[in-house]
């Protein structure tokens, strides 16, 4: 299974676009580890590696060495990775770097073969549709970079209407400004959607899917403060004293928002984390049991059962798609 997630840092590339993956792990990490954290010190097993072309620092676009941790060719399968905006110069420079990026390329195909997500963003897509990566795809480019890019690449499609395209196995942005909304749905997708979450609320961007939070406000607050405490023991009459309401009334509104209790959507959420990490991470059921809020295994695996109609190890080892 590949977990990890790579940063392709390449010449001339912008601080804040490297920074938008960078940071957003950061955020996301500390996230986990404070939602798990107990006796002991929990440390997300999804790993950020920092590459380059060949492995050595990379001057980006502001003059400075960026440091790597070794050459965009190792082996290991990545779960996602990512592709910074970079200064494309002129017609000639950016069609020197394209012909010289044949080894990058070519591990890029590697790992897509073996399931990796690719994002890229603004003159970092040229890559992908040097690689025929988005040869049935129309590619989303800057108003700024289309004649540049129209004229390299004549018969590739662009989107007119769109900053951001989602293809499942490739997310590509026009440029800066839309690189942490394409990253929140990276970690939504690979790491949780409440960790998704929780950074655009970091960051100030809205965030509140239909799906996730209730139309009522008093649930959604509730479902806020169940979610930074469901791995812990949850005080029902704490909640409701917390939303000036009773047990009684709390119960009632979440019934009709969501349509189950507030102690069912506690375990709700217990389960969809033990999902994240059987098929995630590494750890042992009797581990991941303890980390999701259950000291007594049992209750877990019955649990587990309840919401599956499998044990959790038969979950981990279904078969999935790449």
């Amino acid at each position: 299974m590949a977990f990890d997630f790579a940063l392709v840092a390449l010449p001339g590339a912008y601080s804040s676009s490297v920074g938008a993956l960078v940071d957003s792990f950061m955020i996301a990490r500390d996230r986990v580890e404070h939602v798990f954290a107990g006796e002991e010190q929990l440390r997300m097993e999804t790993q950020l590696h920092i590459l380059s072309a060949d492995g050595g620092p990379v001057v980006l676009g502001d003059g400075r060495s960026f440091p790597v941790d070794g050459p965009a060719n190792r082996d290991d399968p990545m779960a996602f990775i990512w592709l910074p905006a970079f200064r494309a110069g002129g017609r000639e420079l950016l069609e020197r770097r394209l012909a010289e990026a044949g080894p990058l390329i070519d591990w890029l195909h590697r790992q897509s073969e073996q399931g990796a997500v690719i994002g890229a963003s603004g003159a970092a897509s040229t890559l992908l549709m040097a690689g025929g990566f988005t040869a049935d795809l129309a590619v989303p480019v800057a108003r700024a970079m289309q004649p540049l890019t129209r004229t390299l690449f004549p018969r590739q499609p662009f989107e007119e209407r769109f900053g951001m395209v989602d293809h499942g196995h490739l997310l590509i942005g026009n440029g800066m400004g839309n690189d942490l909304p394409l990253i929140i749905r990276v970690l939504e997708r690979m790491i949780s959607p409440d960790i998704a979450r929780w950074l655009s609320s970091i960051i100030g961007q809205d965030y509140e899917e239909k799906e996730l939070l209730a139309p009522d406000p008093m649930v959604a607050r509730a479902q806020l403060w169940i979610e930074q405490r469901f791995t812990g023991p949850i005080n029902m009459a704490e909640l409701a004293r917390h939303l000036s309401t009773s047990p009684a009334t709390l119960n009632r509104r979440f019934h009709k928002a969501l349509g189950l209790s507030p102690k069912a959507y506690v375990g709700q959420l217990r389960f969809q984390a033990a999902v994240r990490m059987l098929e995630k991470s590494t750890r042992s059921v009797d581990r991941i049991a303890q980390l999701v809020g259950y000291s007594d295994s049992r209750l877990f695996r019955a649990m587990f059962r309840q919401h599956a109609g499998m044990t959790a190890s038969e979950w981990r080892a279904k078969p999935r798609q790449t």
